[in-house]
């Protein structure tokens, strides 16, 4: 607990409560969430197969997801996705979760177009010093189009690396 200064003499004592592990706490309940299927509020659908989410994540990760909910605020929504392969759609779900998924060269051309699709924050926005770090520890320029590129406060980083098992 820490003291705030009174700026003005009428004022009352305030005081500022923190929750130290705030952030990463927030983060592993989600997760836990994802994991148990506790409180998932929508369904996502491709290739004939599914997995249901949340909502608020998905709409904190994705303006696709965010401008979708708006528009139709049903409670537990079924969104079938056409042209997106249920492969890629677990990506994504899983990067708007954990914040970082491992795939390989040959799938990240793909990754990137359904990152582009559903408007994924963190993966469409890459600015053009943006590095691809490969496991030999090179590294090459990650092209972008320069018309559709903004400053984004978080830049990402994409580093093949071995499969690892949820945490």
């Amino acid at each position: 607990i820490r003291k705030i200064v009174k700026l003005c003499p009428k004022m009352s004592q305030q005081y500022s409560l923190r929750w130290n592990n705030h952030q990463p706490n927030f983060i592993s309940m989600f997760t836990t969430l994802l994991n148990t299927q506790t409180l998932v509020d929508v369904t996502l659908a491709a290739e004939g197969k599914h997995l249901q989410a949340h909502k608020v994540v998905l709409s904190a990760c994705s303006t696709y997801f965010q401008a979708l909910f708006m528009d139709n605020p049903s409670r537990h929504p079924i969104v079938i996705l056409k042209d997106v392969t249920f492969a890629d759609l677990r990506t994504m779900v899983d990067f708007m979760y954990y914040g970082e998924v491992n795939v390989t060269e040959e799938q990240l051309p793909q990754v990137l177009d359904t990152a582009k699709t559903l408007k994924i924050k963190g993966l469409t926005e890459m600015p053009d010093s943006t590095l691809l770090t490969r496991s030999q520890g090179t590294s090459a320029d990650f092209p972008t189009d320069s018309a559709d590129s903004q400053p984004h406060a978080a830049s990402p980083s994409i580093s093949p690396r071995r499969k690892r098992g949820r945490r």
